[in-house]
C-alpha cells in the first residue's frame, strides 16, 4: 500500500475493519500484513501479506540492527537514568556545602561576639 494507491478499508468476516500491522519475526523482518482488527483475532484466517517477501540479505541483516538499535535505545536510557542520579547527587552536595557555608558564617559571628565581650572586658 504506497501512498500514491487510495487505502481500500476491508472487512473480516466478524465484521471488523481489517488492520495494516508490521511483522517483525526474524523471517519478515519490516513486512507488512493486514489482519483482522477484533478480539478474535485471526480466527476466521483472515491474514493477506501486503509487502513482496524479503531479500534473503534482507532477512538476514534486518534483525541484526534492529537488536543493535534495541541495544542503543536501553543503554540510552540507562545512561539517562544515571545522569538523573549524578544530578540529585550533585544537588546534595550543593546543599551540603550552602551547610558548610553557613556553619562557618555562624562561627564567625560567634567569634566576632565573643572577641567583642572580651575587648568590653578589659
Amino acid at each position: 500500500m504506497d501512498s500514491d494507491e487510495p487505502e481500500v478499508v476491508r472487512i473480516c468476516k466478524c465484521g471488523h475493519d481489517l488492520v495494516v500491522r508490521t511483522s517483525w519475526t526474524n523471517s519478515n523482518p519490516g513486512r507488512r500484513f493486514q489482519s483482522c482488527s477484533g478480539d478474535a483475532g485471526n480466527q476466521y484466517g483472515v491474514f493477506e501479506w501486503i509487502d513482496p517477501p524479503r531479500c534473503r540479505r534482507s532477512i538476514d541483516v534486518i534483525p541484526g540492527l534492529l537488536k543493535r538499535l534495541n541495544n542503543q535505545e536501553k543503554q540510552l536510557k540507562d545512561n539517562g537514568q544515571k545522569l538523573h542520579g549524578l544530578e540529585a547527587r550533585e544537588d546534595d552536595i550543593m546543599v551540603y556545602r550552602l551547610c558548610e557555608i553557613v556553619a562557618c558564617v555562624i562561627i564567625l559571628v560567634l567569634l566576632i561576639l565573643y572577641l567583642r565581650a572580651t575587648i568590653v572586658c578589659m
